[in-house]
């Protein structure tokens, strides 16, 4: 087995792994009800009481979290199904792995900083820069009907 196979192999394991991993959060999002309750409020609370008060994530939390906790509950929900969606279909690829990298960044500045979310950053960052929807998914079918879009390259 050549090292490219390999190499698309691991690559393509990892966008199913991140996939499932983000369907999994979805879901416990879409359970948890965080569209239409106050869960998310109780969650940023609980951060809140946890983390340095003169930190950023403090300030996010308090000037952006806290208020707007029903809208960031909307983007949370669907924002991870889409990103397991576009995962595990291939379609959009890039754009989801993206996706799940501003989470990560959303997630650090909104002081659940962790040496993990470099790790899981990371680990997304091939999804990225490599057309892994075009290995393996519906971004192939998408890109041959959309010739030059740079949705599905």
């Amino acid at each position: 087995m050549t090292a490219r196979r390999l190499g698309r192999g691991f690559v393509l394991f990892l966008r199913y792994f991140v996939g499932l991993f983000f369907a999994l959060a979805a879901v416990n999002k879409w359970v948890e009800n965080y569209m239409f309750s106050d869960k998310l409020y109780r969650v940023l609370s609980d951060r809140l009481q946890e983390i340095d008060p003169e930190s950023f994530g403090a300030w996010f939390i308090e000037n952006l979290g806290l208020p707007y906790y029903l809208p960031m509950g909307w983007m949370v929900c669907i924002g991870e199904t889409l990103i397991a969606l576009g995962l595990l279909f291939g379609f959009m690829t890039r754009w989801a792995a993206l996706g799940a990298v501003l989470f990560n960044v959303m997630l650090t500045i909104g002081g659940y900083y962790d040496a993990s979310l470099v790790i899981l950053t990371l680990m997304y960052l091939p999804m990225v820069f490599l057309p892994t929807g075009q290995w393996v998914g519906l971004d192939r079918i998408m890109l041959r009907r959309h010739t030059g879009s740079i949705w599905f390259r």
